[in-house]
């Protein structure tokens, strides 16, 4: 089964392709990764289609084609890293799909926001949420997939997990703020890095510590928090370049990397990028069960989207380490 190709339930027929990580488009080949992590990423994501499916109506009642259309056509790669994470550490599937939901809500509340900040007008190849619906109930209905997820959260994680969530919450919507800054024009006081791991790296380590809450793995949450920072913040910087690289600079984030690199973006993202990787091959080696598996090959997949000098790369940096 491949990545891309992942059918929804028909109650919600979502988008069928996933691409990863989230901001690449296209990507239709493994070009050599290791088919197994993909296939069980994919897998994970049907599993979390079908709650999902099952789950909307009795959640959001009047509103679950609503709350659907936002998250309709996400590769739900958080939520699947989520029951990732689950599986690794015995988290049952009655705590673990409800989390998986919360995080991919909190990640769809967030894009309709983006959305509504930049004027995107289109996402994923529709009219985005707010151009659907309209300004009113686009400001309002991210309150309800958010509170939705906040209860989820309690209810299969506790209050530790409600406070894990919130701060990454917190931390994504300071990163955004920075990046809106950026595009303005205006002072950036935060470096790059920590940029990219607010705006990106908070939601991802979010998904990967939250299941470890209904089982009690404390003694892992401090790798898990750090390794999902890192993939995150990973993604993020590869996302930057490439954007660059084609000349594009729509995304603050982006324009930081090209001021903070004084032009060099390929030769200084690429050297950010190492960095990261070698916090997920340190983290990795604390959390069996193919954790660095799952960094490289996704990671691998998004770089043969880009294509060319910076994929080939990428696949070097990852050789290296």
């Amino acid at each position: 089964m491949s990545i891309y190709h992942v059918r929804a339930p028909p109650a919600y027929a979502g988008d069928t392709n996933i691409n990863i990580p989230d901001s690449a488009e296209g990507g239709e080949a493994m070009l050599g990764s290791e088919p197994c992590i993909l296939d069980e990423l994919a897998r994970l994501r049907s599993k979390l289609a079908s709650y999902i499916s099952s789950s909307l109506k009795s959640l959001f009642s009047g509103f679950s084609d609503e709350i659907w259309y936002m998250l309709h056509g996400g590769k739900m790669l958080r939520g699947a890293i989520t029951l990732f994470v689950a599986e690794k550490f015995g988290c049952r599937d009655a705590d673990a799909l409800p989390i998986a939901f919360a995080v991919e809500l909190m990640h769809a509340s967030s894009l309709v926001y983006d959305d509504i900040s930049d004027g995107a007008e289109i996402r994923r190849g529709r009219p985005s949420y707010w151009k659907k619906y309209g300004l009113d109930e686009a400001v309002v209905a991210p309150h309800v997939a958010m509170s939705t997820a906040i209860s989820l959260i309690a209810r299969h994680g506790g209050v530790e997990a409600v406070q894990e969530s919130m701060a990454a919450w917190r931390m994504a919507a300071e990163g955004q703020l920075w990046d809106v800054r950026a595009k303005k024009g205006l002072e950036v006081r935060e470096p790059y890095r920590r940029v990219a791991a607010l705006k990106t790296g908070a939601v991802f380590a979010a998904a990967c510590t939250l299941p470890l809450y209904p089982v009690g793995r404390h003694d892992v949450l401090t790798s898990a928090r750090e390794f999902g920072l890192s993939l995150g913040t990973a993604y993020q910087v590869l996302d930057d370049i490439v954007d660059l690289a084609r000349g594009m600079s729509d995304s603050g984030s982006s324009l930081i990397l090209l001021r903070e690199s004084g032009g060099d973006f390929l030769g200084y993202g690429l050297s950010l990028l190492k960095e990261e990787l070698s916090k997920l091959r340190a983290q990795s080696s604390k959390m069996s069960g193919g954790f660095w598996e799952l960094s490289v090959e996704t990671l691998k997949v998004f770089a043969s989207d880009a294509g060319g000098d910076i994929e080939e790369r990428v696949r070097e940096l990852l050789h290296e380490l």
